[in-house]
């Protein structure tokens, strides 16, 4: 695959390197009043420049077709190996991964045994060991001792709570 890419960039080349050499390169230069000049050289910095390209002879013609074909039967025969080479892979990884399974023991099969039908026991059933305990009393917190309502001076009030000037708090009355 490398020599046909290598053998096709060496053609196309040759081929560009003997266009160029037959034709001398013409350049089509405007000025700014729209006056059109050919050269063989550059264009003045203040003219605007196209190249021409010249019209190809039919054995020019003829020898690029002949050169497009080449290249295209390189890229078909290129992209041909290409498949067969991906297809061959694909056959070996299928291959590989049949005989992994082989390897592979084969999974445990899956066995249901249905319940024993309830038989009558001539077994005597006993109680419990020890007698039920009774239940708990729900936990109740003791109601907080109040203080005595504030006196009547000395306190200030705000919407939950009294306060005196030492420190004390009590719930609003």
């Amino acid at each position: 695959m490398l020599l046909h890419r290598c053998l096709l960039t060496a053609l196309m080349g040759t081929g560009l390197c003997a266009l160029s050499t037959a034709h001398a390169q013409v350049v089509r230069c405007t000025d700014a009043q729209g006056r059109v000049t050919y050269t063989e050289g550059a264009c003045p910095a203040h003219q605007t420049s196209r190249e021409v390209v010249p019209e190809l002879s039919a054995q020019e013609r003829a020898e690029q077709a002949a050169q497009y074909q080449r290249a295209l039967e390189n890229k078909r025969a290129t992209q041909q190996a290409q498949a067969e080479r991906e297809a061959a892979q694909a056959q070996e990884a299928a291959q590989r991964a049949a005989a992994e399974a082989a390897r592979r023991p084969p999974p445990a099969p899956i066995v249901v045994v249905p319940p024993a039908p309830a038989a009558p026991s001539d077994l005597p059933v006993y109680g419990p060991l020890y007698p039920p305990r009774p239940p708990h009393p729900p936990h109740v917190r003791p109601p907080h001792p109040q203080p005595p309502p504030p006196p009547s001076e000395g306190y200030n009030c705000n919407v939950f709570r009294c306060y005196d000037g030492k420190g004390n708090t009590w719930q609003r009355p």
